[in-house]
């Protein structure tokens, strides 16, 4: 098999070489993280994922694998290439699974939730904390794939919760 990251015995996806990896090999769990040895360098290839988008995939709610996603579209795509199955391409669904996380302890690979309903009810967006203060995410059909500051207003007005997929 080609060269990857091992996780849970399974080659991931972490290099072109290991692309012909197909189906996701750790489920994320409601209400907890996915322990995995080598957390940072799956993340940072989930992250590595998202940023190979930009100026390439479309925002567009129907979904066409890396080329045309909306927001949730876009976390599970780039999760799933990298061995991680969210289950679902909705933004609802996405933030049941993962450990709480507050926004002040943000780490690199969180899914961090967005909504813009009265009384921030259900989520209507979703991203991928990069530190920092940053989100990649796909923002909207004018930006696309993009890196975000979550100090931007629209960012901390709609703000709803963060979760941790993998530990």
């Amino acid at each position: 098999m080609a060269a990857g990251i091992l996780l849970g015995g399974m080659a991931v996806p972490g290099s072109a070489s290991a692309a012909s990896v197909s189906a996701a090999s750790v489920s994320a769990k409601a209400g907890s993280s996915v322990n995995i040895k080598n957390e940072s360098q799956v993340i940072n290839n989930i992250i590595k994922t998202g940023k190979s988008l930009m100026g390439k995939a479309k925002y567009n709610h129907k979904y066409t694998a890396g080329k045309y996603m909306d927001c949730s579209g876009f976390t599970y795509y780039i999760f799933q290439k990298n061995g991680i199955n969210l289950h679902t391409r909705w933004d609802d669904g996405q933030a049941k699974y993962g450990s709480y996380v507050p926004k002040s302890q943000l780490k690199k690979g969180d899914l961090v939730f967005f909504s813009t309903n009265k009384n921030k009810k259900g989520v209507t967006h979703v991203g991928v904390y990069l530190g920092g203060g940053k989100l990649l995410d796909m923002a909207n059909s004018k930006r696309n794939v993009a890196i975000s500051d979550l100090n931007w207003s629209w960012y901390k007005k709609y703000y709803k919760t963060a979760k941790r997929i993998i530990r």
